[in-house]
């Protein structure tokens, strides 16, 4: 593989001592229009719930916000705040703060084999192969030429917080070296008000565990990529209805304040299911499941992120198969 010179130092060093409280209110809107991105704007568990608004899903929903199973490696946080991610701290009533230093992005990507690492929910995740349910995840790999790996970290029932807290985040970081790809999408589990363990306010704390990834991948020399949450098959009449609130305009804010690259899923995958209709677009989710892909939706969707690679002119694109 050809060494990928990167043009990430034009986005510099990022803001990631921000507090939570300064973060910043979410823009209006979010999303471009047109299903554009706004640039510089492996297995998994099934446990834990759904990724489905307010709602369960086939894997099970969770019992009072805890996942079955228990906590990942490095325990779940006492209180709801995330542990072993240097520089996180939790502060009064649980407000999230990332303090820790923040690599600028890294100048070149070494010759040689190279990861892309899948920090997310169960939009992006691995299912037993008798599950209905596929991530774009899952499917990635034949997008790629061999010298990229795809590993797929994103796991169902998780959102920003919840990653950290059951330890999963810290797992990937030993995994992540010099150079990977580590792309970031979470939002569908961020969204739910009534489970402490998983829920964060898209104006506070899940910008400051977004940041969190971003600078904590790039002290370890990788190029994290934001992603929205894709949208959910929500249909007025014609028109995909927004189910996502604040959340894609928050993860498009930090990429703004980070100088992180943004895949605008949210508008990309709206555009994508308006194309479809609301009928002809029923077989790309799972039987009776208007939030998770089928093995038919799941490589639509991961082409979909290859575009998002292609238009920001990621170096990663150049490692793209034909």
């Amino acid at each position: 593989m050809a060494l990928l010179a990167l043009g990430f130092l034009a986005w510099g060093a990022s803001a990631c001592s921000s507090s939570a409280s300064d973060s910043g209110a979410a823009s209006t809107g979010g999303s471009s229009s047109g299903g554009s991105t706004a640039a510089g704007s492996g297995g998994s568990s099934s446990l834990a719930g759904a990724d489905s608004l307010g709602g369960t899903d086939s894997g099970g929903s969770a019992t009072g916000g805890a996942a079955a199973g228990g906590a990942g490696a490095g325990g779940a946080a006492a209180g709801g705040a995330a542990v072993g991610s240097a520089g996180a701290t939790a502060g009064a009533g649980g407000a999230y703060t990332y303090t820790g230093p923040c690599a600028p992005a890294a100048p070149d990507v070494p010759a040689g084999e190279l990861s892309l690492r899948i920090a997310g929910d169960s939009t992006a995740a691995i299912f037993p192969a008798t599950d209905p349910r596929v991530g774009w995840g899952a499917v990635a790999q034949q997008f790629f030429l061999a010298m990229v790996k795809v590993a797929d970290s994103a796991a169902s029932g998780r959102s920003s917080k919840s990653f950290i807290d059951e330890g999963l985040w810290s797992a990937m970081k030993t995994q992540i070296k010099a150079g990977d790809y580590v792309f970031i999408g979470f939002g569908h589990n961020d969204e739910k008000t009534a489970d402490p363990l998983r829920y964060t306010d898209p104006a506070t704390t899940y910008r400051e565990y977004l940041k969190t990834y971003v600078c904590e991948a790039r002290n370890l020399g990788a190029i994290p990529v934001l992603l929205t949450p894709i949208s959910r098959r929500s249909f007025a009449g014609t028109m995909i209805s927004p189910t996502h609130g604040a959340y894609p305009a928050a993860v498009l804010a930090v990429g703004a304040e980070t100088s992180t690259p943004v895949i605008d899923m949210t508008e990309r995958t709206r555009v994508w299911l308006e194309a479809l209709g609301p009928t002809d677009s029923v077989p790309y989710f799972a039987p009776g499941d208007n939030t998770h892909l089928s093995a038919m939706g799941a490589p639509e969707v991961a082409k979909l992120v290859v575009s998002g690679i292609k238009d920001l002119k990621l170096p990663l694109a150049s490692e793209l198969a034909p």
